[in-house]
C-alpha cells in the first residue's frame, strides 16, 4: 500500500507537468497574454474618449459605429473561421494545394463583401439614420458611411491572420492583434483631440485599419520564411481557384449567422434601441460599462482561437472522444476563470471609478457593471459554442436557436429599454445572456447521443 500511494503521489506532479507544457495551454496563454494588453488599451482609450469627448459627444460616436456595425453584420459572413478550419485540416493532411485554395477564395470573397458594404451604406445610412435618430440622425449618418470602408481596409489583415491561426502561429497573431489596437488608441484619441467631436475619432478609426493590415502582412511574410512554414505566397493564394466560391459561401453564411446574430444581439441592435426607444446620452455609459466587463472576455477570445484548430484536427480523424473532453474542458477553463476575476475585481471599481473618469460618469458606469456582471458570468461557460457547432457540422441547429433566441431578446431588450429608459437595456442583456445555456445544454445531448463514433484512445 505504501508503495501504491507513493506512485500515485508523484504521478500527480508529472500530470501538472504534462498539463503546463500541452501546446494548447502554451497557445491559449500566448493569446490571453496579447488580449490582455489589447483590452487594457482599449480601455484606456474609452477612459481618455470620456474626457476628450463627454457623455453626448460620444454617444453619437458610437451609436454611429453601431449602425455601421449593423450593416456590416448582416452582409458578413463567418468566413474567417471557415477558412481557418479549412487551413488547419489541409496543413494536417498536408495539401498545399487546399491551403492556397482556400486562401485564395477568402481573399476574392472578402474584397467582394467589402465593396458591397460601401454601395449599400451608402445608399441606407442617410434615410434610415435620419428616420431613427430625430435630432443627430444626420450626423449619425454621415459617421456610418464614413465607417463602411473598414472591411476594404481590412481585407490583408483578416486573410492574413486566418492563415497564421490556421497554422498554430499563436506568437505572431497575438503581436499583429496588439500592435493594430496600440494603432487604434493612439489614431483614434489623436483624431478625437484634433478634431474636439465624433469625426475625428472616426478617422482615426480609418486610419488604425490600414496600420493593422500592414502589420498582418509583415508578421505574414516574417513567419513564411521561417523554416517548417507551410504558409505559401500571397500571390499565389490569389491566383488560386482550386476551391469553388460556393463551398465557402455556404459554410460562411452558416457561420456568419451564428456569430453575427450573437454580436447583433449583445452590441449592436441594444446601442441602436437605447439611442431610440431610450435615454440616447446612456449609450455612452453602457458602451463603456460594456467594456469594462468585457475584459473578462479576453480569456474567452484566447481559448476559442486556440480551440478552433485543436478542434478541427479531433473531428478530422472522429475522435469524438477527445471532441468532447475538450470542449468541456475549454468550457470549464473559461467559466471559471472570468467569474473569479470578475468576483475579485468588482470590489475595486467605486475605488478606481472617481480616479479614472468625469463626475458625471461614475454612478451611471457603477450601475451598469453590477447589471452586466451576472450575465458575463453565466455566458463565460459559452467560450466554444459556435467551434462546436462549426467542427460536428451542426450548423443547422445553431442558426435556429440563434435566429429563435435573437427575436426572443432583441423583444425584450426592447420592453425593458421603453420601460426603464436609462438602465433597462443593460437589465434585459443579462437576461439575454440565459440563452447561452440552451446553446451547452444540446451539446451535452449531442454528446451523449453520439458514443459510437468514438476513436479508440491510446495508451
Amino acid at each position: 500500500p505504501g508503495e501504491r500511494a507513493e506512485a500515485v503521489s508523484g504521478n500527480a506532479p508529472s500530470k501538472v507537468r504534462r498539463a503546463l507544457s500541452s501546446r494548447f495551454l502554451r497557445e491559449s496563454s500566448t493569446l490571453q497574454v496579447g488580449a490582455f494588453l489589447v483590452a487594457g488599451s482599449n480601455f484606456i482609450g474609452a477612459v481618455v474618449m470620456t474626457h476628450v469627448l463627454g457623455a453626448a459627444e460620444l454617444s453619437i460616436f458610437y451609436l454611429g459605429v453601431s449602425c455601421y456595425s449593423l450593416l456590416w453584420a448582416l452582409l458578413n459572413l463567418g468566413l474567417a473561421n471557415v477558412v481557418t478550419k479549412r487551413i488547419a485540416a489541409a496543413i494536417q493532411s498536408g495539401s498545399e494545394d487546399m491551403i492556397l485554395g482556400w486562401m485564395g477564395v477568402f481573399l476574392r470573397l472578402s474584397l467582394l463583401l467589402a465593396v458591397a458594404a460601401v454601395a449599400a451604406g451608402l445608399l441606407v445610412f442617410p434615410p434610415g439614420a435620419r428616420l431613427a435618430f430625430s435630432g443627430d440622425g444626420e450626423r449619425i449618418a454621415r459617421l456610418a458611411s464614413a465607417l463602411v470602408l473598414i472591411p476594404l481596409l481590412d481585407v490583408p489583415r483578416i486573410v492574413c491572420c486566418a492563415a497564421l491561426q490556421g497554422e498554430r502561429r499563436m506568437g505572431a497573431l497575438a503581436r499583429v492583434d496588439m500592435g493594430h489596437e496600440l494603432c487604434r488608441l493612439v489614431l483614434v484619441v489623436s483624431g478625437a483631440l484634433a478634431f474636439g467631436d465624433a469625426w475625428g475619432a472616426v478617422l482615426g478609426l480609418l486610419a488604425s485599419s490600414l496600420c493593422g493590415s500592414l502589420l498582418a502582412l509583415d508578421a505574414y511574410l516574417r513567419e513564411s520564411r521561417r523554416a517548417g512554414s507551410v504558409l505559401p505566397s500571397l500571390f499565389g493564394a490569389a491566383r488560386s481557384r482550386v476551391v469553388p466560391a460556393r463551398e465557402a459561401l455556404r459554410e460562411g453564411v452558416q457561420v456568419g449567422l451564428v456569430r453575427n446574430v450573437d454580436s447583433l444581439g449583445v452590441q449592436t441592435l441594444p446601442t441602436l434601441i437605447l439611442g431610440s426607444l431610450g435615454d440616447p446620452s446612456w449609450v455612452a455609459y453602457l458602451r463603456i460599462a460594456q467594456r469594462m466587463v468585457s475584459v473578462a472576455r479576453v480569456v474567452m477570445q484566447g481559448i476559442n482561437r486556440t480551440a478552433l484548430p485543436a478542434l478541427s484536427q479531433l473531428a478530422g480523424v472522429k475522435d469524438v472522444s477527445g471532441l468532447r473532453s475538450t470542449y468541456w474542458r475549454a468550457s470549464l477553463l473559461s467559466g471559471v476563470t472570468i467569474t473569479a476575476g470578475l468576483l475579485l475585481a468588482l470590489p475595486a471599481l467605486p475605488f478606481l471609478l472617481p480616479r479614472l473618469f468625469p463626475p458625471d460618469f461614475v454612478e451611471p458606469l457603477w450601475t451598469m457593471v453590477l447589471i452586466l456582471t451576472p450575465g458575463l458570468c453565466i455566458v463565460s461557460f459559452s467560450v466554444a459554442n459556435d467551434v462546436f457547432y462549426l467542427v460536428t457540422d451542426q450548423m443547422g441547429v445553431a442558426i435556429k436557436l440563434s435566429l429563435l433566441g435573437l427575436v426572443v431578446n432583441t423583444a425584450q431588450v426592447a420592453f425593458f429599454a421603453w420601460w426603464l429608459p436609462t438602465i433597462g437595456v443593460a437589465i434585459g442583456l443579462t437576461v439575454t445572456c440565459l440563452w447561452s445555456l440552451v446553446h451547452l445544454a444540446y451539446a451535452w445531448v449531442w454528446f451523449r447521443r453520439h458514443p459510437e463514433l468514438q476513436s479508440p484512445v491510446a495508451p
